[in-house]
């Protein structure tokens, strides 16, 4: 199946994947209700769409300022480019840094750009100081903290999950 294809998806399974985004732990019972099949036919739609991919997994949406994580900074990352293994290297090392929520590479200006949460200011020049080194190949760094979080989404827009 290609990354894009949505062909296989009718608009059954689009609900079933809206519902299950903004409640992943409702009983099959209840999403059966919802969707208007019985219980088992939706439970075989599920098993196939974690099957294809479409669902990669279920997770518990944690306050993190809850737990003391309210600094949030964006870093973007100049990479030595002399060695293009760099890249990969990169991205594996930043797997093992606990602070990095997310890693992403780029295009443009810097070659890639991490997100970080952490306790306090101080927190962040400890990980600039101590954390960012352990990254291979970075050469240059620019941060941005966030003042405020206007917008967050832990999914897909539903509007966007129309089959094709």
């Amino acid at each position: 199946m290609a990354a894009s294809d949505t062909s296989n998806l009718d608009r059954i399974d689009i609900e079933i994947l809206r519902i299950l985004q903004s409640n992943g732990r409702l009983p099959v019972v209840e999403l059966a209700k919802r969707v208007n099949l019985t219980t088992t036919p939706c439970s075989e739609r599920v098993k196939r769409l974690e099957r294809e991919g479409y669902i990669s997994g279920y997770h518990a949406d944690i306050s993190a300022e809850k737990l003391g994580l309210e600094v949030v900074v964006f870093i973007h990352i100049r990479l030595d480019q002399t060695n293009l293994s760099i890249f990969d290297k990169f991205a594996k090392s930043a797997l093992l840094i606990p602070e990095i929520e997310e890693c992403y590479s780029l295009s443009g200006d810097f070659d890639a750009m991490i997100k970080i949460r952490v306790k306090n200011i101080k927190a962040y020049q400890q990980f600039m100081s101590t954390r960012i080194i352990q990254l291979p190949g970075v050469i240059q760094t620019r941060s941005e903290i966030v003042i405020a979080e206007y917008k967050r989404s832990a999914g897909i827009n539903p509007e966007l999950m129309s089959p094709c």
